[in-house]
């Protein structure tokens, strides 16, 4: 069952640890208060990574539900609105959250991104093997330690701790390792899906995202249909109907409202919007979830 909320609310690391570093790490356990913040639709300004040695919950993650059982894992993009339920009594595991910024200190903007799991949502956890198994409560608990005491060079062990988390994840997606390629135009469609992930309500139109990267809207279209198979505008587009079905299905507002939050000035061309990708009116979809 989809969890609904009057507002999809924005946590930051602060919301998590007041003294945070970019950086957290804590077990989850039933009933810890760092985990009950997480029981509600939320966005994140930062990544997380959930692993469990024991128990089954729920994670919800847009118009997805996995189920995140021992012995997996499932890393979450900033850009989701995901939710948690615990589905069994007896649950245990880590969460990690980090920003982007605490991990590309150390090695290179859009570093990120050489990790495909972080290149695109997936709404499915991924198993852990045996050998990784065997390794992972040292690292751990070594990081939580780390991350505890504070020391002088904590920030750096913790980032190469991480890269081994991330690279192991990655493993277990690939039989063989996979770096996407650094290149001018992955970096500039990189930059342009964050600036479309803060400006999509007001900014429709390509020219904008093409001023800010300081490139023509031509050469702006060409690279997103190199790179992401669609046109500038579909992407655009794309975004903003992904908005409009989060706040569908995880907001009891009406349509109105909806139409309101996501920057149209007349709900009927909402409507009409969202009807030619859908083949149903908001309502319609929102009673089909």
């Amino acid at each position: 069952m989809v969890i609904k909320t009057d507002n999809i609310h924005t946590l930051t690391l602060h919301n998590i640890d007041p003294d945070h570093i970019g950086f957290a790490i804590y077990p989850l356990k039933i009933g810890h208060k760092q985990m009950q913040k997480f029981h509600s639709p939320n966005r994140r300004t930062f990544c997380t990574i959930i692993y469990l040695t024991c128990g089954q919950i729920g994670v919800h993650i847009d118009r997805c539900v996995c189920h995140l059982g021992r012995q997996q894992v499932i890393s979450l993009h900033p850009s989701t609105v995901m939710s948690l339920s615990m589905e069994d009594g007896h649950t245990e595991g880590w969460m990690i959250h980090f920003e982007e910024n605490f991990f590309t200190r150390r090695y290179t903007d859009h570093a990120l991104y050489q990790f495909s799991f972080f290149k695109e949502q997936r709404t499915s956890p991924y198993d852990i093997g045996l050998e990784e198994v065997a390794g992972w409560p040292f690292i751990l608990e070594t990081m939580h330690r780390e991350y505890l005491n504070r020391r002088p060079d904590a920030n750096n062990i913790l980032r190469s701790y991480l890269n081994i988390i991330m690279g192991t994840i990655s493993r277990q997606i690939h039989s063989r390792p996979q770096e996407l390629p650094r290149s001018e135009k992955e970096e500039k469609i990189i930059a342009f899906e964050r600036l479309l992930g803060e400006y999509y309500r007001t900014q429709r139109f390509p020219s904008y995202y093409a001023d800010q990267l300081f490139i023509s809207s031509n050469y702006l279209n060409r690279l997103c249909k190199e790179r992401r198979g669609v046109s500038a505008g579909q992407m655009i587009r794309q975004r903003v109907l992904l908005e409009a079905e989060r706040l569908l299905i995880h907001t009891y507002k009406n349509i109105s409202e909806v139409s309101f939050l996501l920057g149209f000035d007349n709900v009927s061309y909402f409507i009409t919007f969202f009807k030619k990708k859908y083949g149903v009116s908001p309502d319609e979809f929102r009673k089909l979830q």
